[in-house]
């Protein structure tokens, strides 16, 4: 995993022992789906969505997964087979998920005109936002979907992944373009967007983008969202690297995860990839008949699990006192540790629960022998238990 972070949580926390582990493994045997239209603006089929719940769930907070579909912004619909196995998968994992429409330019006009492409990505970040301001406002009155707003997700396939990374983190008209903000005034306005549900938070912890890209790889700023990007090195209509979108001179170009990688790097997000060598860009479409799809989704569930550790606490208990410092976290490997109390004992586990290391009696600096990845990190003082959790970094 290449990732980086830049804080951590102190709090008990105790591994789930069971096979079956909440948010990463198919804790649910069904799901219950309805579809709602999601704007107080709109009432068409663009602003419709298929909510998907696990049932037999009582969880009082659940994190939201919100899918985009793919189409070019100019077809799609939330109920084509990527749509329905994502969503189900990860309903059955203990998400909400919700698979979204949202507004579609017209072809013909939409592969002659830059400012129609540019405009129809601007309104479908408009209602993602509306869509996700739907959730935050029933969390706030009737609590219907009991939803953790502090753990909402989105992310996509194509034109889904495209409208995801921007949704995330084209959050300033200060980083548009002149061009840009004409089309945004004469559009949606502003980035609340026009769809409705205001006064509610769209607030993103995680995205995810199967074969996206973005349009400026700047939007991509300091220590911003984490992001799961997948993509195929021979993708000829969102390019790996950058290039016209749609393999057409016509429609604006667009950098995929080859150029998106070093701005992460530069600018610190967290982040990790499953790059293919091949698998085009029809990949993900295959949904639960494609392996490659089957190993995304797995690996999504893995990257958004560790921000979700609030969700996951066995013991209702939070350790108050700050005694405990972990640093540098991330770490190349070597981490000190300050305590104001002395430790007893420190172990290391992965996220499923795996033992890893365990040092009796430990110095202040201790090595980790491990791969990178993250770890649950179990300090024993002479008064508590306390864990934090641990990036490792390349």
């Amino acid at each position: 995993m290449k990732s980086i972070i830049a804080t951590f949580t102190i709090a008990v926390f105790a591994i789930h022992s069971q096979a079956q582990q909440l948010y990463l493994d198919a804790t649910y045997d069904s799901v219950s789906v309805e579809t709602v239209n999601y704007s107080n603006v709109f009432t068409d089929d663009f602003h419709k969505m298929d909510i998907y719940q696990p049932v037999g769930d009582a969880t009082e907070k659940r994190p939201l997964l919100v899918y985009i579909h793919g189409g070019a912004f100019y077809a799609g619909d939330k109920a084509t087979q990527d749509c329905i196995d994502f969503c189900t998968k990860f309903a059955k994992k203990g998400y909400v998920t919700a698979s979204v429409n949202y507004r579609l330019a017209n072809a013909l006009v939409f592969l002659s005109n830059q400012s129609i492409q540019l405009d129809a990505v601007l309104k479908t970040m408009s209602d993602v936002k509306a869509s996700i301001r739907y959730f935050s406002k029933d969390a706030a009155t009737n609590n219907r979907y009991k939803i953790d707003t502090n753990a909402v997700f989105i992310g996509g396939y194509s034109a889904g992944g495209v409208a995801a990374l921007h949704t995330a983190w084209v959050t300033d008209t200060s980083e548009l373009d002149e061009q840009l903000i004409s089309i945004m005034k004469a559009g949606i306005k502003d980035l609340n967007g026009d769809a409705g549900n205001y006064g509610y938070s769209s607030k993103i912890r995680g995205i995810f983008s199967l074969a996206g890209a973005l349009y400026k790889t700047q939007y991509a700023s300091d220590w911003d969202i984490p992001v799961y990007l997948a993509h195929a090195k021979d993708d000829e209509t969102v390019l790996f690297n950058c290039g016209p979108a749609l393999n057409n001179p016509m429609v604006v170009d667009l950098c995929g995860t080859g150029a998106i990688v070093p701005r992460l790097d530069s600018v610190e997000i967290i982040y990790d990839t499953m790059i293919l060598e091949t698998g085009g860009h029809g990949w993900p479409g295959l949904g639960n008949k494609g392996e490659d799809f089957n190993r995304a989704v797995e690996e999504i569930a893995t990257f958004f699990y560790p921000m979700l550790l609030d969700n996951v606490r066995l013991q209702n208990n939070t350790i108050e006192s700050t005694d405990v410092s972990v640093f540098p976290n991330p770490s190349q490997g070597n981490i000190r540790i300050q305590s104001k109390e002395s430790i007893k004992t420190i172990e290391v586990l992965d996220m499923r629960g795996k033992f890893h290391l365990h040092v009796s009696s430990p110095t202040d600096v201790i090595e980790l022998p491990l791969k990178n990845g993250i770890y649950i990190l179990k300090i024993q003082t002479e008064g508590s238990t306390i864990s934090q959790r641990l990036i490792l970094r390349k």
